[in-house]
């Protein structure tokens, strides 16, 4: 059997990678002896293969390259983007010579489509658009492999992610047309589901799931205590930023991020930046946010400044007494180690998905951040947690094991 992953992104993105990461095993739990390839955002020269899956670059990484100029991404972007259309509306034999035609990483991608028994487009929050020329755009590629292997005949399952924005009735029709064919779409939160609703799916056609890196449990392999130098008996507060704000916003929201830094140290505690993210596409790095946050504080935090392999930093997670977490997938690393989290948030998965465990209270939106609205979520939990430890107790085991009920989902749908 034949299967390829698609719309995966870089292993730089622990979350994201962590999600691929359970994917390919639930897949590989689901169909044992499967051919399982991946075509995502990774460069299949600098990285070759995830996890044993062979990395076939991809049509949206080969439009969007980093290292070519915007003047040759726009090219790629028209001239792929005009072929890919061809491919879906011109006649099939005239499609197969039109493939041929495409640049090699994307035509490698095509035919790994039509030539597959089954596609399936990992979790993650890509399927959603901005108003305008760039929303359509984003639209149309991420949704561009699931219409060819569509076309090809070749079933398309969405394993659990985000869906919408989608500002434009064009938008919204594009991706009911790819996801009505489907016989398998995940939302994995409520808002998801009304976005899609608001598409013209039918309830039928969608299911509420579960984010996949809530089965991510890779076993520890460092001491991260002694690597950081904090011992046993000190509490350990983590904390996660990100670059996502208008220049004044964002620096107004890294003070005050550093101001309940200085809180929680004054405390006694240590308090960790922690990179979730550190990849140089789209210039997505946090340790340059962390570094500048840190730099804002009156006693200066403990910095991770090596890029940590996605399982490796799991375990920095798990030594925390707390976290106060922007990037949501280091929340849920975090609350799967049995740690409470402020989550702060920036897209409505955060909120959705803190809302199914009953910690909806424990969200703050990001442009809402001051050092005393944090403070005040953050100082309680510091004095005393077993209320959230017992909710998490009570109420993660279930949404694990729905988190790991993806493989009998998948041989369900076909």
């Amino acid at each position: 059997m034949k299967i390829v992953v698609i719309n995966a992104y870089v292993r730089e993105n622990a979350g994201d990678a962590a999600l691929l990461s359970v994917c390919l095993r639930q897949i590989r739990e689901a169909f044992p002896g499967a051919d399982v390839r991946v075509a995502g955002m990774e460069d299949p020269v600098v990285h070759p293969a995830f996890e044993d899956a062979p990395n076939l670059g991809s049509i949206r990484r080969h439009v969007a390259d980093g290292t070519a100029s915007r003047s040759r991404r726009i090219l790629r972007k028209v001239y792929v983007g005009a072929a890919g259309a061809g491919l879906l509306l011109l006649p099939r034999t005239a499609a197969a010579l039109l493939r041929r035609a495409l640049p090699a990483e994307a035509r490698r991608e095509a035919d790994a489509l039509a030539g597959a028994d089954l596609v399936v487009s990992t979790g993650g929050a890509y399927v959603l658009a901005r108003p305008g020329l760039d929303g359509h755009q984003n639209v149309f590629f991420v949704l561009l492999p699931v219409l060819l292997a569509q076309r090809a005949g070749v079933p398309v399952v969405f394993a659990p992610q985000s869906y919408g924005p989608f500002p434009s009735p064009l938008q919204r029709r594009l991706v009911a047309r790819a996801l009505g064919r489907s016989p398998l779409v995940l939302a994995r939160e409520d808002v998801s589901v009304a976005q899609l609703r608001g598409c013209g799916l039918p309830d039928t056609v969608v299911t509420r799931g579960v984010d996949s890196g809530f089965a991510f449990d890779p076993p520890p392999s460092s001491d991260w205590r002694a690597r950081l130098g904090v011992p046993p008996e000190q509490r350990l507060v983590g904390v996660t930023a990100r670059r996502w704000l208008a220049p004044a916003a964002q620096d107004a929201y890294e003070r005050a991020l550093a101001a309940t830094i200085d809180s929680v140290q004054a405390t006694g505690a240590r308090v960790v930046l922690i990179p979730q993210v550190s990849t140089d596409y789209l210039g997505d790095d946090d340790r340059i946010v962390e570094r500048r946050i840190a730099a804002h504080c009156t006693a200066e935090p403990l910095l991770i400044e090596d890029r940590v392999d996605y399982r490796d930093l799991k375990g920095v997670y798990r030594e925390c007494a707390l976290l106060i977490g922007t990037r949501f997938h280091s929340v849920i690393f975090s609350l799967t180690s049995g740690v409470p989290c402020v989550a702060i948030e920036y897209e409505h998965k955060t909120r959705g998905i803190m809302a199914d465990l009953g910690l909806g209270a424990h969200v703050l939106a990001i442009e809402d951040v001051t050092h005393a609205r944090l403070w005040a979520l953050v100082a309680p939990l510091l004095q005393d947690d077993v209320d959230y430890r017992e909710q998490l107790r009570r109420r993660l085991p279930g949404y694990v094991a729905e988190a790991e009920g993806f493989p009998g989902l998948l041989r369900a749908a076909l």
